[in-house]
């Protein structure tokens, strides 16, 4: 599917996009059973601890401790852990975890054509050579967020950052509240429907164009729906194989740095983030 304003990509920092409507469907039968998932005990939850293989795999509760932690719990899904979960969720026996794990391999099955069509688009128009042969079954993982509700309307329960990957898709918002740091300074809505997703670059994406393409400062305000509901949303990154990681070790969270600080560094200062 052709994207006739992908130079949104550079001049806006996101793509909104038609929702092919096998995708959304997926999304619609999955995102139910995320939230049913959300409501186990804890025990159950905890059978499937995150572990680290490809994307990242397994869910992970999060107190909001640290410096500008969120409070949330996730559960990541990639094709190498996706062996792993389904068969901790038959030993578990909980019919609940195997539908939502079913489910959510389905939707990794549908994403596949759909980012790979999106990143030969990405090479055409901004003449990234190769871009597209970076993106493989290991470049995708989806991760399904929940957070928590909040004190006050207006808290930001997401704080503000850029993705380390190479691109972004929003696959669901059940509220509105996420927002984007346009390259004006200012912050505004980022369109996320039943009919559109958005996507948006990340850290590799900025690093693979040579600032050409910026990773768009993203964050997420409570209203007064997800401030005493919660909030649900599922979105998924896609990686470029071929590309360096920004250096988490070396240089700590992107929510700990100022939003838009890599809208002005050049290309060549930018590099040092990256491992090499």
């Amino acid at each position: 599917m052709e994207t006739s304003n992908i130079q949104d990509f550079k001049t806006k920092g996101f793509v909104a996009v038609p929702y092919p409507q096998d995708l959304r469907n997926a999304v619609r039968q999955v995102v139910p059973l995320w939230k049913k998932f959300c409501a186990l005990s804890m025990e159950l939850k905890s059978a499937f601890p995150y572990f680290d293989i490809g994307g990242g795999s397994g869910y992970e509760y999060k107190d909001g401790s640290g410096n500008k932690g969120d409070r949330k719990e996730n559960f990541d899904f990639c094709i190498q852990g996706l062996p792993r979960l389904m068969s901790q969720a038959h030993y578990v026996e909980s019919q609940t975890i195997l539908e939502y794990i079913t489910s959510a391999t389905a939707l990794i099955d549908m994403i596949k054509p759909f980012t790979l069509d999106f990143a030969c688009q990405v090479e055409r128009t901004f003449g990234l050579a190769g871009f597209s042969d970076e993106i493989t079954d290991e470049s995708i993982f989806v991760r399904f967020i929940h957070y928590f509700p909040t004190e006050k309307v207006g808290e930001e329960t997401a704080n503000p950052h850029c993705d380390k990957t190479g691109f972004t898709l929003h696959l669901f918002e059940n509220e509105i509240g996420l927002q984007c740091l346009g390259f004006d300074g200012k912050w505004i809505p980022m369109p996320v429907s039943e009919s559109q997703t958005v996507i948006i670059p990340g850290m590799q994406m900025q690093l693979r164009s040579l600032g050409e393409l910026k990773a768009l400062c993203h964050r997420v305000e409570a209203n007064e729906v997800t401030a005493r509901d919660g909030r649900f949303s599922a979105v998924c990154f896609v990686m470029l194989t071929k590309t360096p990681r920004y250096n988490k070790d070396a240089y700590g969270r992107l929510q700990e740095r100022a939003p838009g600080w890599n809208y002005t560094v050049p290309a060549k200062e930018f590099a040092k983030y990256f491992k090499k």
